[in-house]
């Protein structure tokens, strides 16, 4: 009797502490790199139709000199391409935000697909606004979690239909994926690939067509 009760105090004591699809994906999310701007130095690679740009970052060096233009479409980028990154990448740096918000809106994460390499799950995206949620509407959104490691390795969000974002916008293709990997064996989940197209009309005149391929490499830690 005493090891039948046993194993029942056991098989509840499972059960109240099963770990739920949520939490499951917040784990993996949970071994991202927090401060990829502090700790690491990288080569950020990208494609679009203006051109291959390739670059470095290293936050050892003074905040003017974190990026280095390395070279445009294979040669060395001209002084007016030098300066016109520098304050794009500024612009970016300047839009980003540090909260710890996730990804994902609570109680949205749903399991989809299982196999023995990897967790697909569907989920909804978190928003700020009545207008992204809107947007977010008329997107498919799903992400994988690797069992071996247990980290996030895609996220990719794609139109079902027209998104109409605003008063005389419509956007007929809209898809993002973002790619991720461990920094090294047992290392925390970096960045290696986002690719982003967007297509669509703004008041039936101007053409939106817009296509990203950004890689990262070379990932050298550095923060203390």
């Amino acid at each position: 009797m005493k090891t039948l009760a046993t194993l029942i105090l056991l098989a509840i004591s499972g059960t109240a502490h099963a770990e739920t699809h949520e939490e499951l994906v917040k784990r993996a999310f949970d071994a991202m790199e927090s401060d990829l701007s502090s700790n690491w130095s990288y080569t950020r690679t990208a494609r679009s139709p203006d051109g291959t740009f390739i670059a470095r970052y290293d936050p050892r060096l003074p905040d003017s000199e974190h990026w280095t233009l390395i070279s445009v479409d294979g040669r060395e980028p001209t002084g007016d391409e030098v300066e016109a990154f520098l304050e794009e990448r500024e612009r970016a740096h300047g839009g980003n935000d540090d909260d710890d918000e996730t990804m994902f809106a609570d109680g949205s994460i749903e399991l989809i697909e299982e196999t023995d390499a990897y967790w697909m799950f569907a989920f909804r995206p978190e928003t700020d606004s009545d207008e992204e949620a809107t947007f977010m509407e008329a997107v498919d959104a799903r992400l994988k979690v690797v069992k071996d490691g247990h980290f996030v390795s895609l996220v990719s969000m794609r139109n079902t239909g027209t998104i109409k974002p605003g008063k005389g916008v419509k956007i007929r293709k809209f898809e993002t994926e973002l790619e991720f990997a461990p920094a090294y064996e047992g290392g925390p989940t970096v960045p290696r690939r986002v690719r982003a197209a967007v297509q669509g009309k703004a008041f039936l005149v101007v053409k939106i067509d817009e296509e990203e391929d950004i890689e990262f490499s070379d990932f050298e830690p550095v923060g203390q």
